[in-house]
Order: structure tokens, then C-alpha cells, then sequence
């Protein structure tokens, strides 16, 4: 008696695949996606003049950006108090991705680098509640000084590091890299 070709080729494909699958082989654990973000908004304002409030805000970072409202013109000799704002407008309602970032502020930590030779210090206020070694710096507060007159780059990069954040930039990924001219006067 002879059998036709087709049902010994499909018990060959199951006993093939069920021999690749093994008992011991385990799942791969889901990665923790990066923040969606929009929009950032630096907010600063003088410590000697509260009334004093710059902003500066970088549009569309999902398309073409948008820097037409991204330069901060600070004072010469000068201490501001500062904030970050993100957010996702591809969402609807707009979601605040800072919340998102400050509810895990464990996994984040921005990092703020001005140009070389440009006069500005920059001290994160806010501190994560990472047990000992830490607790680490997030930068979603910060305290700038400025020097002496100058222009140039304020780079802005939001590390996200769930399970490695160790206080310094290098472990994780980037969920933001941006930057804002900067003019001290």
C-alpha cells in the first residue's frame, strides 16, 4: 500500500517544530519603551526678580522640529531657578510626560551641557528615592548660574536607565536630545 507524499510532510513539519521548542527555553522579558515626547519647555526664572520669567520651547520633535521659539536670552551674572516641561501631543488629550517622568524618577535623569567656554553652571535640585548608593539627581528642577557674557548651545538629554540609573549619564538610552540657543547678555 502506498501513501501520498503530503501527510507524511506535515507529520515531518509537526515533529520537526515540536522538537525545536524546548521546556527549558525561557521568555524574553518586555523592554521599557522610551518616553514619547513632543515638546520641551525650559522655564526659568531670576532668583533676585521672580517677576523675571524666561522660556524657551522646542516644537515637533516627532517631525521637522520646530526652534523658532527655542532661545534663551539670560542675564550676565546672573542665578535662575529652573524647570522642564514635556509633552506628547501625538496623544489626545496632550499627555504631560513629566508626570510620567516624575512618577519615575528612579529610571530618569536629564543631563544639561552647555557649550564649551560659555559661563553657565548648572545644578540639579531634585534627587530620585533610589535606595543607598543613591538617592541620584533627576534635573527636572535645576539651579543655573550664568557668567560672564556669551552665546551659544544649551544641550538638553533625558537618559531613561530602569534598573541601571547609577547618578551618572551613561547607562540607558536617550529619550530626549535636544538643543536650545542660549544668548547671555
Amino acid at each position: 500500500m502506498t501513501y501520498p507524499a503530503k501527510p507524511f510532510l506535515v507529520l515531518g513539519l509537526i515533529t520537526l517544530l515540536a522538537g525545536a521548542c524546548s521546556k527549558d527555553e525561557q521568555n524574553v522579558a518586555p523592554t521599557n519603551d522610551n518616553e514619547a515626547i513632543t515638546t520641551a519647555t525650559l522655564t526659568l526664572t531670576n532668583k533676585a526678580t521672580p517677576t523675571e520669567i524666561i522660556t524657551a520651547t522646542i516644537d515637533n520633535l516627532n517631525t521637522t522640529a520646530d526652534f523658532s521659539k527655542a532661545t534663551l536670552l539670560l542675564k550676565a551674572n546672573t542665578t535662575y531657578t529652573g524647570t522642564i516641561s514635556l509633552l506628547d501631543k501625538t496623544q489626545t488629550p496632550t499627555l504631560d510626560a513629566t508626570e510620567e517622568i516624575r512618577e519615575k524618577t528612579n529610571e530618569h535623569l536629564f543631563v544639561y551641557t552647555p557649550s564649551t567656554g560659555l559661563g553657565l553652571t548648572i545644578t540639579l535640585t531634585d534627587k530620585d528615592t533610589n535606595p543607598s548608593p543613591g538617592p541620584y539627581p533627576v534635573g527636572l528642577t535645576t539651579e543655573m548660574k550664568t557668567g560672564a557674557a556669551g552665546t551659544g548651545k544649551l544641550k538638553v538629554v533625558l537618559r531613561h536607565q530602569p534598573n541601571v540609573k547609577n547618578g551618572t549619564a551613561t547607562p540607558g538610552s536617550s529619550d530626549l536630545d535636544v538643543d536650545f540657543s542660549l544668548m547671555i547678555q
